[in-house]
């Protein structure tokens, strides 16, 4: 089914861009931490919202108290375009499809390079931030810089929404790529957050200051949402998997 788009403020296209950050609830919810971090301290506008039919069946209260359809939603502000949601499709289809619409929007925006931002469970001292790339010509790019761009980690892959827009960039002539941070996989980890954030800055010399209070203050929320049911739930697969794969 064709995915239906919601244009807000008399925006007719996204502003042009050069990179795309997209993150959604998974492991620590690391990447959305950021995300939504970013979008307050910023006061990013948003301009879209991406709606689809498998998308979770529940509707939130908004910033207004008013009910909102379960949609993924675009913000932007500087040169970053901030993607984020609070669930994703349920089907492999609706992710397919949405993966493939946020990635064509990047284009037509002129996003030199699409980011997915998440976790990855790890031990007790594992402090690690590392990229995987979806093509040879980014990752020599990459490698030749500073950033730490690993050719075996996850070794189990990485599923949902996120592997799909981190590895379907080349097929449509994007550069996409995954950023990952390890974490001891909590309801969400604002330390490995930081961290990860405070990389991107550097490796893709990002013009955005690290909201430190913001990220301490959402973190607290998120997890008090976590408890409740709303936000940031795992699928049992994480539980029977023994695999280092990336859930989220």
């Amino acid at each position: 089914m064709a995915l239906l788009q919601q244009w807000l403020s008399g925006h007719q296209s996204l502003p042009e861009h050069r990179i795309m950050l997209v993150a959604l609830p998974g492991v620590g919810n690391v990447g959305k931490l950021i995300i939504d971090s970013l979008t307050e301290s910023c006061e990013a506008e948003e301009v879209l919202r991406l709606i689809h039919p498998d998308m979770p069946p529940q509707a939130s209260l908004d910033s207004q108290g008013l009910l909102s359809p379960p949609h993924i939603s675009f913000h932007h502000n500087g040169e970053l375009i901030l993607v984020t949601a609070n669930g994703q499709p349920v089907t492999p289809s609706g992710q397919h499809e949405c993966a493939l619409e946020i990635l064509k929007l990047a284009k037509q925006s002129s996003c030199q390079h699409v980011i997915t931002l998440a976790g990855m469970a790890a031990t007790v001292g594992e402090e690690d931030v590392f990229l995987v790339c979806s093509d040879i010509e980014t990752r020599l790019e990459l490698e030749q810089s500073s950033a730490d761009v690993r050719r075996d980690q996850p070794n189990g892959g990485v599923i949902g929404l996120v592997g799909l827009l981190s590895s379907l960039g080349p097929v449509i002539g994007m550069s996409s790529t995954c950023a990952i941070s390890t974490t001891l996989g909590s309801s969400v980890d604002p330390i490995a957050a930081q961290r990860l954030l405070a990389s991107l800055v550097s490796w893709f010399n990002l013009k955005v200051e690290i909201p430190f209070t913001t990220m301490d203050r959402m973190a607290i929320h998120m997890a008090m949402l976590d408890e409740k049911g709303v936000a940031g739930e795992l699928s049992e697969l994480a539980e029977e998997d023994n695999a280092p794969m990336l859930y989220s």
